[in-house]
Parts: C-alpha cells; sequence; structure tokens
C-alpha cells in the first residue's frame, strides 16, 4: 500500500550578502524533510555537500592505531582477561553466567542503565577497521544476544522491550576500543522505541496495514533509495535520517527478536557487513546501530525487526562531535550526503 507512505520534503530559501562572493546577494535553498513514521525533520543545504569536512575531518588511520594501542594492556575483552573481569548472570537466567558463541562472549554490563543491559565482546582483536567486521563474527555475536534473549523470555518474561545496539571507537560513544555490542531494555520501552511503537500503531489505525511492509513497497516504487534486498531483510537509505549516512535494515516478516531465525540472522549480518564495509570506503572510521524490535511474544503487533545504522564523527586530533543544538535540542538532524546518493554508494559494497 504505498500510498500510505508520505516522503515529505518543505523547501526554504534563505538570503545572505556572501563575502565570499564579493558581497552579492546569495540565496541558498534548504530541504526539509520529515520522516514517514515518526514525522522527524531534518535538513539539507546542497551547499554543504562539498564542505563535508568542515563537519567530518578525515579519519587519522594512524591516530586510531595509537589510541586503540595505548589500551591494550589494560583492555577486559583482551585475550583470557574477560574470564576474569566480567560479571556473570545469576544460573536462574543464564546457567553457565555467560554466553558464548565461538569468540564472542555475552556477560551484564557491570553499570547497567535499565532493566537489562548485557555486553557482548565481539571477537578477540583489540581493534577492527570497519571493512573488517566480517559476516561471520557478526553473526556469532548476533546469536549470542538471541539466546540471552530467548533465556530471558522464559527467566525474566516481563523484560518485553529490547534492543541490541553498537557503538564503535570514542566518537560513537565507546569507552574502549575492543568491538562491543549492548543488550538493552526491560519492561517499559525506551524512548525512541516507544516513540516508533506509538507510530506504527497510528499508522494501523489509520491506514489499516502496517507501516514497515508499507515502507518497503513505496521505497521499492520509488526505486532511488533501496540499495538491495539479503535474503529476507531490505537495506535503504532512510528518506529523513536520523544520524549520518544512516540506512536501514527491514525485515518485514519479522515483528520482535524471539521471531529471528538463523536465516535472518545471516541475511542482517551480511549487510550490516556491506554497510561497514561502504562507510570505509567513504573514509568512515565510526558507527552506531540499534536494532530494533516490537515487544517479545506480541502476536500481532505493527512494530517490525528494523537495524538502524549510522555513521559518527571520525577520528582524527581534536575532533568536533557531531551532534550539536540542532540534533540533541532541536530534534532535526543534519543531512551531509543525500540519501538517495548515499543508496548509490553503498550499492557497491553489496555487489
Amino acid at each position: 500500500m504505498t500510498d500510505t507512505i508520505r516522503f515529505e520534503r518543505h523547501r526554504q530559501l534563505s538570503q545572505l550578502h556572501n563575502p565570499m562572493m564579493g558581497g552579492q546577494l546569495d540565496t541558498q535553498q534548504i530541504e526539509l524533510r520529515r520522516d514517514p513514521l515518526t514525522g522527524r525533520p531534518s535538513a539539507f543545504n546542497p551547499r554543504l555537500q562539498d564542505k563535508v569536512a568542515m563537519f567530518h575531518g578525515a579519519s587519522d588511520e594512524a591516530l586510531i592505531e595509537r589510541l586503540a594501542e595505548a589500551g591494550r594492556e589494560r583492555c577486559f575483552l583482551c585475550e583470557d582477561r574477560w574470564m576474569r573481569m566480567t560479571p556473570t548472570y545469576p544460573d536462574v537466567v543464564i546457567p553457565s553466567g555467560r554466553v558464548q558463541v565461538g569468540s564472542c562472549v555475552l556477560f551484564p554490563n557491570l553499570f547497567p542503565v535499565a532493566q537489562v543491559h548485557a555486553v557482548v565482546r565481539v571477537g578477540d582483536a583489540h581493534h577492527l577497521r570497519l571493512d573488517a567486521f566480517d559476516p561471520s563474527l557478526l553473526h556469532d555475536a548476533f546469536s549470542a544476544a538471541l539466546q540471552f534473549v530467548r533465556a530471558l523470555a522464559r527467566a525474566e518474561p516481563s523484560a518485553r522491550h529490547l534492543t541490541l545496539s553498537a557503538n564503535y571507537l570514542h566518537p560513537a560513544g565507546a569507552s574502549i576500543a575492543h568491538p562491543h555490542f549492548q543488550v538493552v531494555g526491560g519492561d517499559l520501552p525506551l524512548g525512541t522505541v516507544a516513540e516508533m511503537a506509538a507510530a506504527c500503531r497510528q499508522h494501523r489505525d489509520a491506514h489499516g496495514s502496517d507501516f514497515w511492509p508499507d515502507l518497503v513497497d513505496a521505497e521499492r516504487e520509488a526505486a532511488e533509495r533501496v540499495i538491495d534486498d539479503v535474503g529476507p531483510v531490505t537495506w535503504i537509505a532512510a528518506f529523513s535520517p536520523r544520524g549520518a549516512n544512516e540506512v536501514l535494515g527491514v525485515l518485514p516478516a519479522r515483528r520482535h527478536l524471539l521471531q529471528l531465525d538463523d536465516t535472518d540472522v545471516t541475511a542482517l549480518c551480511k549487510g550490516v557487513s556491506c554497510v561497514l564495509k561502504g562507510y570505509r570506503a567513504m573514509g568512515v572510521s565510526t558507527f552506531n546501530f540499534t536494532l530494533f524490535s516490537g515487544p517479545m511474544g506480541a502476536g500481532d503487533d505493527p512494530m517490525r525487526c528494523v537495524m538502524r545504522i549510522i555513521s559518527r564523527q571520525n577520528v582524527y586530533e581534536n575532533y568536533r562531535t557531531d551532534d550539536y543544538f540542532l540534533q540533541k535540542q532541536l530534534g532535526t538532524e543534519l543531512i551531509l550526503t543525500p540519501p538517495e546518493q548515499l543508496a548509490a554508494m553503498l550499492r557497491r559494497s553489496f555487489e
């Protein structure tokens, strides 16, 4: 039902006497976009496309290596230190205390920020370039997280609202360089989860259909932002992104994490790996992602399993944050790379 999805653009003109043009009157066009689900806005000035370096300086690979190496000796995820330095779950939740799949290990966060807050050690390597997040490594990490989610469903069924997230490197909010993911949630949905769930219910009430399958159909019809289909996952450059270079991975047939099977996980991990390779080709060194879900066990919830990946500020000396009042207080994301252009760039990494 593609007529249920609206891709709204609002154009504005801003005028100034520009000293870079000899003081001549300069008229610049601003485009405001609205997220088709929540209505959240984003702003795009085409003039900024050639000035991305003003906002995202080039990654300093030598600096990244130095910072990673400096933290290696005290990294609690390196070598076998995680065996001694990470906490364990009660037997009623995880009989062995931790979940281990290959070199990936899940354990409780020592300082949780929610009812459920687990950390997943993603492999042995203390630092990885974005093009080195192999699908098989991601598969082990995702599998550990989902084993934990299934165990929680038995031991702590009130924890129905769960997400799987990642911050990689310091500008993305990571406290250590070693790759790690986090399972966060509880008996109440966190802010963005609640916002998306409410908007999905409103869409169903208004149109008699569900938003995420409708979005996939509408984006396929538009064609310009669809990156690729990997098995049951459709990868799309977000029309009105919530962060820089946002990519959506939508599973139209899966309402919550407990419904994901190995085919779904394999497809998700392949897609995430391809997006990160594409980011690397763009010169990006950091990222966040979240795998969103409807409430565990819900039979007919309008929400779907959706992966949202964004790039963050690159690592270089004296880097500036990529969030300022526009994002943090005005709730408007700044678009530097148009989603249509981003999709064209990332299709190469999916080939």
